[in-house]
Parts: structure tokens; sequence; C-alpha cells
């Protein structure tokens, strides 16, 4: 069975557990206001892949996201992965790989680019 902090999940629902386990452990911690609002702000998603066996939570923000918010974010995880006595991602009792990615850059469509220089 696949678990997320400790809390059981099916694989369609580790990004949502990963998260709500997040939220949850920030209660009563300094900076948990500033932390619940820079995750309410990202487009969240959660991939697997499959053949690496990685787990991977993404972030994105809007490019005005400063880096000061995202380093902020980073090390608000960090803390509360140090604090849980669970593994992030476990899948019978098996700590899995994992990783975490912000990014707030704008996404620039080549072709689109590469079209209109030649017109």
């Amino acid at each position: 069975m696949w678990k997320v902090l400790g809390v059981e999940a099916v694989p369609v629902t580790i990004g949502h557990v990963w998260r709500e386990q997040l939220l949850e452990l920030s209660k009563r911690r300094k900076g948990a206001p500033r932390f619940r609002e820079l995750m309410n702000q990202s487009d969240f998603r959660y991939f697997h892949d499959g053949i690496k066996d990685i787990h991977t939570f993404f972030f994105k923000f809007d490019p005005s996201t400063s880096t000061e918010d995202l380093e902020f974010l980073r090390d608000y995880i960090l803390k509360l992965h140090e604090v849980s006595e669970d593994p992030i991602v476990s899948f019978r009792d098996k700590p899995q790989r994992f990783t975490v990615v912000f990014t707030a850059e704008d996404e620039v469509d080549e072709y689109e680019e590469r079209r209109a220089s030649r017109e």
C-alpha cells in the first residue's frame, strides 16, 4: 500500500494527500500564513515517472513571484519534511524517491516565435 507522510493513499491521490499533509503539518508553526498563501497561489501538479520510479511534486507560480518567496517555500517544505517521522512517499513501507520542483518562468512557444520570424 502507498503511504504519503504516513497517510494511506492510492496513486492518483498522492499529490493531493502530500499537499494536504503539508498544510496540516504547518498548523501552529511560524510562517504558516505565508506558506499557505504561497501554496494557494501555485498551480500544483503531481507526476510519477514509472520508468525512473520517482515522484515529482511540481509548483508553477506566476512570473511575478519573487525568488525570496520561492526560497521561503522550499525551506519551509524541507522543515516540514524533517518534522514528519514518516517517509515522504512509501510503498509497502519502503521509502520512494521524490523531488519537488518550483518554477515561475514564462512558457515560451518556440514554434510560434520561429513561425513569426519567417513571416
